[in-house]
């Protein structure tokens, strides 16, 4: 019995929620609801025509031309006109990226280097006979000093080649790079053949000095000159100074 009296309560006790709700969803204020469709698409008019006239006027002449309908009609023509702006864009930037991964493809090293496999073979040839002509200054009673300083030479040419070989750049560009290392070599291997011929003539003048009774003066700038002709030669055939 008590089980029933509090649900006949609470049944009391919703019933006006309930009538107010259905008041709220089916008895809309007219006024308010013209206010809101003007609002959004312009349509429609304001009511009662007595309070805006006196005291918002120019709300309600201004309100339907400034209704969102309108806003989203100039926004939607507005993104319409940058379509073709945009399309362009993207063709420009499609284009941007084909040509930037030719660029990259071409530029970074690796694989890709044809320079290097092209110039390769009589770039370390020469660096051979440049590292073994090092060698004999020693061997031709040159100091130790002078045998450092030619090899620190020749790791810096090293060096050079190693930086191009790594770098990022052009085939093009990496190719000159490749031929000025070259032409250093052979302009080095130039010097140090004619450091060991002026060693070699010297040794031979000291040497024949030294077995003479008579020693005489020998001019060695005159002799190393005539030499150079030999070592021209010797170049020619095999690009290095032999025994």
């Amino acid at each position: 019995m008590k089980r029933l009296y509090y649900h006949v309560l609470l049944l009391a006790a919703m019933l006006p929620l309930s009538v107010m709700a259905q008041s709220v969803t089916y008895n809309h204020d007219e006024s308010v609801m013209n206010q809101f469709t003007i609002g959004e698409t312009g349509a429609g008019s304001f009511t009662p025509d007595w309070y805006y006239d006196v005291l918002h006027k120019n709300y309600r002449n201004g309100a339907m031309m400034t209704n969102k309908q309108f806003f989203r009609s100039q926004m939607n023509l507005t993104l319409y006109q940058e379509v073709p702006h945009a399309e362009a864009l993207d063709s420009a930037l499609t284009e941007r990226m084909r040509v930037e991964a030719k660029n990259i493809a071409d530029r970074t090293p690796g694989l890709t280097d044809i320079a290097w496999q092209v110039e390769r073979g009589k770039i370390e040839s020469k660096l051979s006979v440049l590292k073994g002509n090092i060698e004999r200054i020693t061997l031709e009673g040159g100091s130790a000093h002078s045998y450092t300083t030619w090899l620190e030479r020749y790791n810096a040419i090293n060096c050079g080649l190693q930086a191009v070989r790594d770098a990022y750049m052009p085939q093009g560009k990496r190719k000159e790079q490749y031929l000025a290392i070259y032409k250093d070599i052979l302009l080095k291997n130039t010097e140090v053949c004619e450091y060991i011929l002026y060693l070699r003539k010297l040794k031979e003048v000291k040497n024949s000095s030294s077995s003479t009774q008579a020693p005489r003066r020998a001019n060695i700038t005159t002799i190393c000159r005539s030499a150079h002709g030999r070592w021209k030669v010797a170049m020619a055939a095999g690009g290095g100074i032999g025994e």
